[in-house]
């Protein structure tokens, strides 16, 4: 059925309403990417770009490669149809490997190309030594590199090698990878005016003379395909005096957009299509199938149920119109979908009106951006105006695919939940890595110690109204609890290329008690004073000739304040004020060290200063010796706590260790794999406080002073007798997973004996043996086969000379082989441990065993889902196991997965604890596709009780999640049941608990 001429009228003027809103763009992009980057700017408008470590270059299909480039660009003004628009000169270098790749059909820009190095013809995929290319800009130009750096490039061999290069090149004309005569053999046109100077002599001369734009040349587009969209054959009339077109019933609308094979695709109900001003042979009203043969279509008009789609973004509206020769569109009453790979979610944008500032540049109107395809979303921001830049396509191509490739600014923002606003913002500007918003992290629950509890954490930089200097992030805490009162704090991180460090402050106004065990001694402590806090600062330097300066300062109100807050830092990290110089050069180090107490309630050693030189591995008489030398000299001072009773000498008192050590490596055969290392070294220490002597930690004696000089002789050996390996290319198993197995054992041998001058410095004879096993095989699909290991045992036995008889205080001490012997700094100036010196905490201050021992750690990987693991400990000389862990993890696709393990050790006490015998199971569990539950629970045997016990469920609603969580620790005799929300792949707007995101999605399920 033929349209009537009112309806062909409406739809015409429609069309052409739409043409005129939207904005003209113009431009086919210039891609650069290198390992290294220096841009420099030598004036307004012109930019000088140097790039190292491999080169690419691409502009539509033509593609270039080489090790380096130097690249002058130059901004030019252009004007088209009233509309002023920023295009480029380009003038390039190209230096070592320079390869040229280009369609033979490309027509879409001209390059002037000189070949540097003599060549006479310039041939794709031929290697040429150097090449300069010049040509014109019409679109953007990207350039990504992993190391940029903003520097006067000017001085480096290799600008100048450009300089002269461009300077003296005579260009040919290369258009699309086709040669053409060069300039000087075309017939001079009779108007030809005097040359003027060029834009490198502009550059090298710092002068900013106008560069004429080259005249415009026409555009190569890909062809566009029309189709019907169903069984009914759309009806199409065409208009060949005013070259314009219109469609009538569901069609279909294809073309090829670059050489990577990025597609556009449209459908609609109705469409007008605007042709080229370009004659046209006269035709008849003709079928789809012959609409476009010999037509060039410039722009189109879609009505009714109009679908766009480009990769992975896809855009429903009722009226769009789109631009081919600029690659714009402006989309009424739209839905514009894109989909995340990396965080596995859509993104939606509802809008009034879509335009297209560019081919990957968006704004809207009216929006509404949320996850939820629902017309009425769960959550969902709102905004009167959004600026979307979308480069994950060029991104992807380019292999710099990042959370920052989606880019949004949105106006009057709304965060709503439902139908209710819950945060208001004037303007926000984010990406796909975090929205910008104040809210970093929020999290609530209640604890019977800490009783209702807020904690929140907000950027300050947002709220301050202040731009973040790149590399730096700063976080604002507000916290509240309920039982303990009103606390705050700052956190601020930076980093650049050359140091990095952060500061850490916080202050609470504590009316509670801290809670630190489960013994009546560590808890329902009261604080010393209410106002209670900490500031810690950090930060290395990396400065000339490998010299790093590294500082720290950490200050805390009281003695349990860091243990009560930071409970995870007091278990990792020191609590120290320190400047410590270091210098790193090949094979060896020197350091200066000054550390002093900040805190009056520490049991701490201070250093005023400490030095110390490093050589390790020096080869001597042509690789026939080893030479390794340490040696620390310090004055040093052991401070004690000022609520501690700890008798010790605080007087400062000098400190001298110095050991030397001499290998000679032996390979038994020239093609033998055995190695034998005999060695021999010294020791030598000093001390004028009371000597070497361990009266303090062992009780051997009363206390009197030991010798101020000692030495230590050494002499030992090492052998490897090198690895050894069997395979079984007929081991194959279903059951087992095994598709051959390849049997690998490596022993080891270590014997040493000492001598010494004084009692207080005494050390073991030992023995060591090592036995390394591994039993490996292929899994994997086929074709893609990877090696893993099987299974993996390691075994472990040493024997000591005079063994220790003291079984209470010992643990389970391990052989270390490159430094069986206990330090000389551990025998002069014992660490004091929580100001407790009694024999159960001997074992911090010891290196090395004290009494033989058998030790082997075991892994067997039944399949890619199930794993059996285990350690074990066995004390030779009184015939117990001190230590025994062994653990056992499935995963039962799709719904469960649990581990089940057991940790033994032996009854040596270490703070409130006195060894423990703990059973472990931990399960998590899909119900449906709504509910998952978690559960983990600790019990400990020696104890007769639960230690620690966690049940959580999480509910899933559409594309948002909530959770509740109930746990005991009863090693704090403490309890606590937390609540938690997150939005899918959005874990910076959670609230709550951030360890089960990755449980409960439907990718898991």
């Amino acid at each position: 059925m033929r349209m009537n001429r009112y309806c062909r009228f409406t739809l015409v003027f429609s069309a052409v309403w739409l043409l005129l809103t939207a904005v003209t763009f113009a431009g086919q992009d210039l891609n650069l990417a290198a390992g290294r980057l220096i841009s420099f700017q030598p004036a307004t408008g012109e930019h000088v770009l140097v790039f190292r470590d491999g080169f690419s270059m691409s502009t539509g299909t033509n593609q270039f490669f080489s090790d380096s480039a130097v690249i002058w660009l130059k901004t030019v003004k252009a004007d088209f149809q009233g509309r002023v628009h920023i295009e480029y000169s380009a003038n390039i270098y190209l230096d070592g490997n320079v390869s040229f790749h280009s369609s033979p059909t490309d027509k879409s820009t001209d390059l002037d190309v000189c070949l540097a190095d003599g060549s006479e013809k310039l041939q794709s995929g031929t290697k040429y030594d150097q090449m300069v290319v010049r040509f014109d800009i019409k679109g953007q130009v990207f350039a990504s590199a992993q190391e940029r750096q903003q520097s006067d490039p000017r001085k480096l061999e290799l600008y100048k090698k450009a300089q002269s290069a461009i300077l003296n090149c005579k260009p040919e004309v290369v258009t699309a990878g086709r040669q053409v005569e060069p300039e000087k053999s075309r017939k001079p046109k009779t108007t030809e005016k005097p040359e003027k100077p060029g834009f490198f002599k502009q550059i090298f001369e710092h002068k900013a003379e106008p560069v004429k734009p080259k005249p415009k040349q026409p555009r190569f587009r890909y062809p566009v395909n029309i189709a019907p969209a169903g069984k009914v054959e759309p009806e199409i009339e065409w208009d060949d005096l005013g070259n314009i077109g219109t469609v009538i019933g569901r069609f279909y609308l294809s073309q090829k957009l670059d050489e990577h094979d990025q597609l556009l695709e449209l459908q609609a109900d109705t469409a007008v299509i605007f042709g080229s001003k370009q004659p046209r042979p006269n035709r008849r009203n003709s079928s789809s199938d012959e609409l476009l043969v010999g037509q060039d279509i410039v722009a189109i008009y879609l009505s009714g149920d109009v679908v766009m789609t480009q990769g992975q973004r896809t855009i429903r509206a009722d009226e769009i119109y789109y631009d081919f020769q600029r690659k714009r569109a402006i989309a009424i009453n739209a839905v514009m979908r894109n989909f995340d790979v990396k965080r596995k979610i859509p993104i939606y944008v509802r809008a009034a009106k879509i335009k297209t500032l560019a081919e990957n540049q968006f704004t809207a109107k009216d929006i509404t951006l949320t996850s939820s395809e629902f017309y009425q979303p769960q959550i969902s921001a709102t905004a009167s105006d959004v600026i979307i830049t979308d480069t994950t396509a060029v991104d992807a191509q380019l292999k710099n695919l990042s959370d920052s490739s989606v880019d949004i600014l949105m106006k009057d923002v709304r965060l709503k939940a439902g139908e209710r606003t819950i945060f208001y913002l004037p303007v926000m500007r984010g990406n796909m890595q975090r929205p910008d918003i104040p809210l970093k992290r929020a999290h609530l629950g209640y604890d019977n110690t800490w009783g209702m509890s807020l904690e929140s954490q907000w950027y300050l930089s947002r709220l301050l109204g202040l731009r973040q200097p790149k590399g730096a992030d700063s976080t604002l805490e507000l916290d509240y609890y309920s039982k303990r009162g009103f606390g705050s704090g700052a956190t601020i991180d930076y980093k650049t290329d050359n140091y990095f460090g952060g500061l850490t402050g916080y202050i609470i106004h504590d009316t509670g008690e801290d809670r630190l065990g489960r013994n009546d001694d560590r808890k329902d402590l009261k604080p010393p004073r209410e106002l209670r806090g900490r500031f810690k600062f950090k930060h290395r330097h990396f400065l000339p000739y490998n010299w790093q300066f590294t500082t720290e300062t950490s200050y805390a109100s009281d003695e349990n304040f860091i243990e009560s807050f930071y409970r995870d830092e007091f278990t990792t990290d020191l609590q120290e004020t320190y400047v410590h110089l270091k210098r790193l050069e090949d094979n060896w180090a020197l350091s200066l060290l000054g550390k002093v107490r900040l805190n009056d309630f520490a049991d701490e050693r201070e250093e005023l200063p400490g030095i110390g030189f490093h050589l390790t591995g020096q080869s001597l008489f042509d690789d026939r010796f080893t030479l390794y030398n340490d040696t620390e000299i310090g004055r040093l001072r052991q401070r004690i706590g000022n609520d501690h009773s700890t008798l010790i000498d605080e007087d400062h008192f000098s400190f001298v260790s110095h050991r030397t050590e001499l290998d000679m490596p032996i390979r038994l055969k020239s093609q033998s794999p055995v190695k034998i290392v005999p060695f021999l070294a010294g020791t030598f220490g000093y001390d004028d406080r009371s000597g070497f002597t361990r009266s303090l930690v062992d009780g051997r004696n009363t206390g009197s002073s030991g010798d101020d000089q000692v030495w230590i002789a050494e002499a030992g050996v090492r052998v490897f007798p090198g690895s050894y390996h069997k395979v079984y290319p007929d081991a194959k198993s279903k059951l087992w997973d095994l598709n051959q197995l390849r049997h690998i054992i490596k022993p080891t041998l270590t014997a040493v004996l000492y001598d010494e001058s004084d009692h207080g410095v005494a050390q073991r004879d030992m023995l060591n043996i090592g036995l390394s096993q591994r039993l490996q095989t292929r899994r994997g699909p086929i074709g893609k086969e990877q090696t893993v290991d099987w299974m993996r045992l390691n075994m472990d036995m040493t024997w000591v000379d005079d063994s220790s008889h003291d079984a209470a205080g010992s643990g389970p001490d391990r052989f270390i082989w490159n430094r069986p012997m206990t330090p000389l700094r551990v025998l002069s100036a014992p660490d004091i441990f929580n100001g407790d010196l009694s024999s159960s905490l001997h074992r911090f201050e010891m290196f090395g065993p004290r009494r033989n021992y058998f030790s082997t750690d075991y892994m067997w990987r039944l399949s890619e889902s199930s794993a059996i693991s285990g350690d074990m400990y066995f004390d030779i000389q009184s015939s117990v196991v001190q230590q025994l862990n062994i653990g056992f993890s499935r995963m039962s696709w799709p719904n469960l997965s649990y581990y089940i393990g057991s940790r033994y050790l032996r009854r040596v006490e270490v703070l409130d604890e006195k060894g423990s015998n703990v059973f472990t199971f931990a399960a998590a569990y899909k119900i449906d596709p709504r509910y998952t539950a978690i559960f983990s629970q600790q019990f400990d045997f020696d104890y007769g009780k639960n230690s620690r016990s966690n049940l959580t469920l999480i509910r899933r609603y559409h594309r948002i999640f909530c959770s509740i969580s109930v746990s005991t620790d009863a090693s704090l005799d403490r309890q606590s049941i937390v609540l938690g929300i997150w939005p899918q792949g959005v874990p910076e707007l959670a609230l709550g608990p951030r360890r089960y995101m990755g449980l409960g999605g439907p990718e898991n399920y």
